[in-house]
């Protein structure tokens, strides 16, 4: 099986300042821009699981991606990647927004979801979306600063299908969003 040289040089040792306004539409990304922000006390993780044994859905052609995130600047940044890679995005910056963006089809194809966020956590918008039968199937990859092992085999035992912690490089969110799609009919 051939290594994904991709994740090789991953260096999560350093962090950036990320200045708290409206990400330009005509914004540059390079493959190595951090998107997130967190302290360099903690150790980050980049974990691609797909689940075993899941009935899987196809997606509508137009089915979007679904960004769900409190933070403005990584939402954006998030968007502008997903956008980048051609895929058609949908935001929301808390439960109740991800209620009404899911209130209007398509479905989503995969959501990135931020497990801080306001009034619910992104854990027990996980656990519902994996209860319910017309949203249990979508893919969906944990984008967040929960970094500990207690937070990460949460995010997988809920039925998360990626765990990134942030800040993660836009050539890792790539990578991810790419294994976990290429395993979606």
């Amino acid at each position: 099986m051939e290594e994904d040289k991709s994740l090789k040089d991953l260096d999560f040792t350093q962090c950036i300042r990320v200045v708290r306004e409206v990400v330009p539409a005509d914004v540059s990304v390079r493959d190595d821009t951090r998107i997130g922000q967190r302290g360099v006390d903690k150790d980050n993780s980049v974990i691609t699981y797909v689940r075993p044994g899941r009935q899987s859905v196809p997606a509508a052609a137009d089915a979007p991606v679904l960004v769900v995130d409190d933070d403005e600047v990584t939402r954006r940044l998030l968007e502008h990647v997903m956008t980048m890679l051609g895929l058609p995005v949908r935001s929301a910056a808390d439960a109740g927004e991800m209620q009404q963006v899911l209130r209007k089809p398509p479905l989503p194809r995969l959501i990135l979801l931020d497990v801080e966020l306001p009034r619910v956590s992104g854990f027990r918008i996980l656990e519902l979306l994996r209860k319910h039968p017309q949203t249990s199937a979508i893919a969906v990859i944990m984008v967040t600063s929960c970094a500990a092992s207690d937070d990460i085999l949460q995010g997988l035992s809920l039925g998360a299908d990626g765990y990134l912690s942030k800040p993660v490089t836009v050539r890792t969110l790539r990578a991810v969003v790419d294994k976990v799609l290429a395993c979606k009919p």
